[in-house]
């Protein structure tokens, strides 16, 4: 019994890394550095070299945020199977929640991303502009996945 503390222990705080990663990258991307990229040119410019190295930099914390975070998940899950209706519920809404983020994130990775590096200012204002409010969507599920989480787990 003892082992399986310690191995939920373990899950559990690589579970809170990952989700401080992730959450954390979207947050600064989202909130901090779109603002104050988009002040920092002209209207009708795009912040290209900017946005570009912020995104190719934050790529690998994100990732790595993901794939902790599932992992991590998944072995809780396993470890402290839910058995009451109310544990079924919040780790259903939970579930909910990181998939949104995680079809969020792919998207704007696979999709968004290439089709805004070759695109004109114009275009990639209004192209990010839609991935900025992907990325609040992503940050309020992460937020949400979160307190959940603490009434999971606890």
């Amino acid at each position: 019994m003892e082992k399986v503390e310690i191995a939920k222990k373990i899950l559990l705080s690589i579970h809170v890394v990952a989700s401080i990663l992730w959450v954390g990258a979207v947050y600064m991307g989202a909130v901090v550095d779109w603002p104050a990229a988009k002040n920092s040119v002209p209207k009708t410019k795009f912040p290209f070299k900017f946005i570009i190295g912020q995104g190719t930099r934050v790529f690998y914390s994100v990732y790595t945020g993901i794939i902790l975070l599932w992992f991590s998940g998944i072995g809780l899950t396993v470890i402290t199977l839910p058995v009451t209706e109310r544990d079924i519920v919040i780790l259903c809404l939970k579930l909910f929640c990181l998939l949104t983020m995680t079809v969020l994130t792919l998207y704007g990775t696979f999709f968004t991303w290439p089709k805004l590096q070759t695109s004109l200012d114009q275009e990639a204002n209004k192209k990010y502009k839609n991935y900025i409010f992907r990325a609040y969507i992503t940050l309020i599920s992460g937020i949400i996945a979160a307190i959940l989480g603490v009434n999971l787990y606890n």
